[in-house]
This record gives structure tokens, C-alpha cells and sequence, in this order.
């Protein structure tokens, strides 16, 4: 790499005080967080857009509210891991692959929490 080239990257180059391996391990946590936080943004929404019945306007209005805030929370999260240096999601791929909360899994912990 030519002088130019690694005083450019250096400069880009985000500080931290951790270790490499810790911004991976870290990046790895957050990222797998980051994937079940859009899969919950895409769940609210789809209920958001299919929301019908008696109360369909507090509802609706309720989700969208919710989707907002949860979507708000991934710019956070993957601001997070740029700052230390890690790397975020690149694609929808990715989030599928890293997600562990399945519609499944939150269904059962509403239930759960609920009783």
C-alpha cells in the first residue's frame, strides 16, 4: 500500500482502547441484537398494516407510534459498533441469518408475560 493509501486509512481508522477481538465479540453481540430489533420492526409494522376491527384507529395508531421508536433504536445500535470500530449489517441476508427471535419465539414470551 502506497504512504498516501495508509495515512488515509489511519486516519479513517475508528480509536478504541479494546482489542481486536473484543470489537469483534462485541460486534458480533450487537449485531445479532441489531437483526432481532429489525425483524421486531417488520413484525409491528406488518401488524400495523393489517390491523383491522373495532378499535382499528388506537391500534394503528399505536403501531405505527411503536414501529417508530424500535426503528429509531437500529440507527443506535449500528452507530455503536461503527464507533468501536466493528462492522454492521449489510443485508437483509445477514439480519435473517443472525436473527434469533422468530415470530414464534415472541408469540410465546407474550403469552408468557401476559399471564
Amino acid at each position: 500500500m502506497s504512504k498516501t493509501k495508509n495515512s488515509v486509512a489511519s486516519e479513517l481508522d475508528t480509536p478504541t482502547d479494546l482489542q481486536q477481538a473484543a470489537v469483534d465479540k462485541i460486534a458480533a453481540a450487537v449485531n445479532a441484537l441489531l437483526a432481532d430489533v429489525f425483524a421486531l420492526y417488520l413484525k409491528t409494522k406488518n401488524f400495523h398494516w393489517h390491523m383491522s376491527g373495532r378499535h382499528f384507529r388506537d391500534y394503528h395508531l399505536m403501531l405505527d407510534e411503536h414501529s417508530d421508536q424500535i426503528f429509531a433504536t437500529t440507527d443506535q445500535l449500528a452507530e455503536r459498533i461503527r464507533k468501536l470500530g466493528g462492522n454492521t449489517l449489510r443485508s437483509i441476508g445477514q439480519i435473517a441469518k443472525l436473527q434469533t427471535t422468530t415470530m414464534r419465539t415472541m408469540c410465546r414470551r407474550a403469552r408468557c408475560c401476559a399471564s
